[in-house]
């Protein structure tokens, strides 16, 4: 299978990583990633970004063996929904859970 992760880019995660262990040291205080360009809405570090911030490389190397790829991707796009939908985001943003 050679998907990828299909992220329609709201930004909304950058903005909500409060509570997320591995990104401590990224949150600006208010739950922003300090390498989150809000104007833009994309990451200044997209390239180097942490693991946790990859979807598809997080699935490899610590959920390939309790999920199957597609049931990871919905799980994940299941959380992005759900938060687009708590912020208001245009529908055209959500991603599709097949």
């Amino acid at each position: 299978m050679d998907e990828k992760f299909n992220c329609t880019k709201c930004g909304l995660c950058c903005m909500h990583i409060s509570g997320i262990k591995e990104l401590q040291n990224y949150d600006l205080g208010n739950g922003v990633c300090k390498f989150f360009d809000t104007e833009q809405k994309i990451c200044k570090i997209y390239n180097e970004r942490p693991l946790v911030c990859m979807v598809d490389k997080m699935y490899e190397t610590h959920f390939k063996t309790k999920y199957n790829k597609m049931e990871f991707y919905n799980i994940n796009a299941k959380i992005c929904n759900e938060l687009q939908e708590k912020h208001g985001i245009d529908k055209k943003y959500r991603m599709e859970i097949k």
